[in-house]
């Protein structure tokens, strides 16, 4: 329910941009368009419950930390909802930088791309 109810979306996934739907095979597999770009969703059981594997196709290799960073951020959030404890936007941004900085240097893109779009983000 978290990946697919419209009220649970709310408590993590990122507000602006809405999410298209374009394939679902539940309780499996959720693909979805998103600000042009393909998300994929896909559930496998495992021994105490379900591994998520989670896979944004995106042209721009620049933006990768900044995005995966934004991820990390959103996931963290699913933890918290799964967990029972739903975590704001505001708070889960807290850690924010320090994740794009370490997925930056792993992956030796520029960290100003990144750098820039959190200095305008309206939370921060």
């Amino acid at each position: 329910r978290a990946l697919t109810d419209p009220g649970e979306l709310t408590w993590w996934f990122p507000s602006g941009a809405p999410m298209e739907v374009v394939e679902r095979r539940e309780p499996e597999l959720l693909v979805a368009s998103w600000s042009g770009d393909e998300l994929r969703f896909e559930l496998r059981p495992a021994a105490d419950g379900c591994v998520l594997t989670f896979t944004h196709a995106f042209g721009d290799r620049d933006t990768a930390a900044r995005s995966a960073a934004g991820w990390d951020r959103c996931f963290a959030r699913v933890d918290a909802l799964l967990a029972g404890t739903p975590m704001d936007e505001p708070t889960s941004l807290r850690e924010w930088a320090a994740v794009h900085e370490r997925y930056a240097e792993a992956w030796g893109v520029d960290p100003d791309v990144g750098r820039r779009a959190f200095a305008e983000h309206p939370l921060t």
